[in-house]
């Protein structure tokens, strides 16, 4: 084009001389700039004041020199953005009067205003964390996309416009938590603390308002000793090491090092120095979240502990899992067994004097129950809890005939260990010190993943004030095709919140999509008064759209087809690339279903992942679907990337190459 264009412009040079006249009387235009007054108040808490700053940033970059300024009074400024509620800016109680609405702490204003002919915004929430959301949401309306990776902005500035908004927003949904931590090398437990910091923060911009930290027992983020016997277990990755040398594919971006490893792990050699390295990761992330007014809480199996303590817990044995790392309670242990009890305490109480910024205790019930001996016992125990009309015959009935991965012998043993679990926890709890905090408030409590056949019993079943957290199945799609459970949890007398699988480790290191399920799903937890939900992944490369959907969708009724493609259309500024991309999704949760339909575990991140598929012949003739959906899906990412600019192109180049 450039060899074209030359010789045109020499044969017309009024043209030339038109087109410089043009330009330079733009850029003495855009040199004049328009100042922008960002008022907050004297004595803003530190959150009002990162808002603030944030805002300035996104203005900066949206509006044509734009002279950015935080002030403490906006007289004289033609264009004035009055940042926070009437309790915490008296300017902002000046401006709106009694006109201010009533807002929960979640609630947001973006309201255009007129003040004696001068431009006036103001944006607020019923809290400072309410008022930073606020501020993000003008960004959005501005035009700037936040994604898990970064932001995309708009290809083009536009003058400075403060006119035609008005926004006053609640949630749909309340509780919009982020899962972390997690437990293989191809997730977040290899983020060190600036990656975490990193996330946390386009977290904020897209309103998630909960980290949940997964932690298991055989990981470096607690230590505790019980009865002489200390806890040395202290690895990541199922204890799984990954060697870089001259066969490793693509080496070069480890820059020599001779293995892969967490950044903040680096060079820990021994059992104690993991264990530092882990609490300050920790207490690195749930203090950077606080920062941003995202509560924190903490995910553990209250009933598995690392191999060492098998010594003080006679008659335990060694749990179904990766590698084989912990101990389970067996018949030989009562849901009344003082040991295993003053264990379970000692274990709970150093994860809250480990960590006094954690407000959440999330107490995961076993995958994979192997307590079931006392069935009878527990159910004895919980009867006078429980509607005389519920039999323990039906509930192991339901259990054995359901559609979900835990059904048959397995659905029985979770059905019934469940009941013990149960039992014992009511033992437990009743020690009204066990979940103090280091200021004398107490840890909220969340029971994790009660079987589903229990979730007509909940109300009786759960311990007092406890909200649930709830995993009826591996996939989005799953879930979807057993979404008759979601009727039976009492969500309007008991929180409730739901995992949604955004990625799945059964469907693996693959590119991976849930956007149509997780949509039904969404659409469910608003109708049916649940809290919120807990995203569930493992890599999070092409999870952008489904993050960016749920972000949306808990504040509005949108669909994620509607989210997908006005991501998409705004950040690129064309509508058929746009469409192309929603049409690339649809090949690529094709893909995903196909895989979890026909293989879960696929390309579960074990050793043999790969060479376990050398020993299939004939191969299935779905893998030649599942080739083709995921060829269609890399070719409309091409497609789109190639009739685009701007700060979609590299992220859609990313999603096509891998």
């Amino acid at each position: 084009m450039k060899n074209i264009a030359t010789p045109f412009c020499r044969r017309l040079p009024t043209l030339t001389f038109l087109v410089a006249l043009v330009a330079s009387t733009v850029s003495n235009q855009s040199a004049s700039g328009e100042t922008v007054a960002i008022v907050t108040a004297p004595n803003a808490s530190q959150l009002e004041k990162y808002a603030a700053d944030e805002l300035a940033g996104i203005l900066a970059r949206v509006f044509v020199d734009a002279d950015v300024q935080i002030v403490a009074k906006a007289s004289g400024a033609r264009y004035a953005i009055v940042l926070g509620s009437p309790d915490t800016n008296p300017v902002s109680k000046e401006l709106i009067g009694d006109a201010w609405p009533e807002l929960s702490d979640q609630g947001i204003v973006v309201k255009s205003m007129e003040q004696k002919g001068a431009h006036r915004l103001l944006v607020g929430g019923g809290s400072p964390q309410a008022t930073l959301w606020a501020a993000y949401e003008l960004g959005h309306q501005l035009g700037v996309r936040y994604l898990l990776r970064g932001d995309m902005y708009p290809r083009q500035k536009k003058p400075v416009d403060l006119s035609g908004h008005d926004i006053q927003w609640e949630p749909k949904l309340r509780v919009r938590t982020w899962r972390t931590i997690n437990d293989f090398a191809m997730g977040p437990e290899s983020w060190g603390i600036d990656e975490h910091r990193r996330v946390l923060r386009q977290l904020a911009k897209l309103k998630y308002n909960r980290l949940m930290l997964q932690v298991y027992p055989w990981q470096p983020f607690v230590n505790y000793e019980f009865r002489g016997v200390k806890k040395s277990s202290a690895m990541l990755w199922f204890g799984e090491k990954y060697p870089i040398d001259s066969d490793t594919v693509g080496r070069k971006v480890f820059e020599g090092k001779s293995a892969f490893d967490n950044p903040d792990f680096e060079g820990c050699s021994t059992p104690e120095a993991m264990m530092n390295a882990g609490r300050k990761l920790v207490r690195g992330i749930t203090s950077s979240a606080e920062e941003l007014g995202i509560g924190v809480g903490i995910s553990i199996s209250p009933l598995e502990f690392p191999k060492e303590f098998q010594s003080v817990l006679p008659g335990s044995k060694v749990g179904h899992g990766i590698n084989n790392l912990t101990i389970v309670p067996t018949g030989s242990h009562r849901p009344t067994d003082e040991t295993l009890r003053a264990l379970v305490k000692t274990k709970i109480r150093a994860y809250i004097e480990s960590y006094p910024k954690i407000d959440t205790l999330y107490l995961t019930l076993p995958e994979f129950p192997e307590w079931e001996q006392h069935a009878d016992v527990a159910w004895t125990l919980l009867k006078p809890r429980l509607d005389d009309s519920m039999t323990l015959e039906a509930l192991i009935k339901d259990a054995t005939s359901r559609s979900t991965v835990s059904s048959g012998t397995r659905g029985v043993q979770a059905v019934k260990g469940n009941l013990v679990a149960f039992a014992f926890l009511h033992e437990l709890l009743s020690d009204d010190k066990l979940l103090l905090r280091e200021d004398g408030s107490k840890m909220h409590l969340v029971i994790t993943s009660p079987d589903p056949a229990l979730f007509p019993l909940l109300k009786s079943l759960l311990p007092e004030n406890a909200a649930t957290l709830h995993f009826v199945d591996y996939t989005a799609r799953r879930i979807v095709k057993n979404r008759k459970y979601l009727d039976q949890v009492p969500a309007k007398q008991i929180s409730s919140q739901l995992i949604l699988t955004l990625a799945d480790d059964n469907v693996g290191v693959l590119p991976q999509s849930a956007s149509a399920s997780l949509n039904e799903l969404v659409s469910d937890l608003k109708s049916k008064s649940w809290a919120g939900f807990s995203t569930r992944y493992w890599v999070p490369a092409e999870l952008d759209p489904d993050i960016y959907f749920l972000s949306r969708a808990a504040w509005e009724d949108v669909t994620s087809e509607q989210s997908n493609i006005e991501l998409w259309t705004t950040a690129t500024g064309n509508p058929s690339a746009a469409k192309r991309l929603q049409l690339a999704w649809q090949h690529l949760e094709r893909a995903t279903n196909l895989i979890d339909e026909n293989y879960l575990g696929f390309s579960f991140p074990v050793p043999g992942m790969l060479m376990k598929h050398y020993q299939s012949d004939p191969l299935p003739k779905w893998w030649d679907e599942v080739n083709e959906a995921y060829t269609q899906y890399m070719i409309e990412l091409y497609r789109a990337q190639g009739a685009i600019d701007g700060d979609a192109k590299p992220i859609l180049f990313y999603y096509a190459k891998r």
